[in-house]
């Protein structure tokens, strides 16, 4: 092949997405509440503060 046939094949694209899509299992919920928060973010500051590293 020369370098114009080259330019003139048609290029190859792979179709759409390799992830895997699978359905919701059954009973599941479609509109899932958001998580609560689980700590303040200064919630651990002092003890933190406190502890020492091992070579001290």
């Amino acid at each position: 092949m020369s370098d114009t046939d080259a330019e003139r094949a048609p290029r190859v694209r792979a179709r759409g997405s390799r992830r895997v899509t699978t359905p919701p299992p059954p009973g599941s919920d479609p509109a899932p509440s958001s998580e609560p928060a689980r700590h303040l973010l200064d919630e651990n500051d002092a003890r933190l503060r406190a502890e020492k590293p091992p070579h001290y």
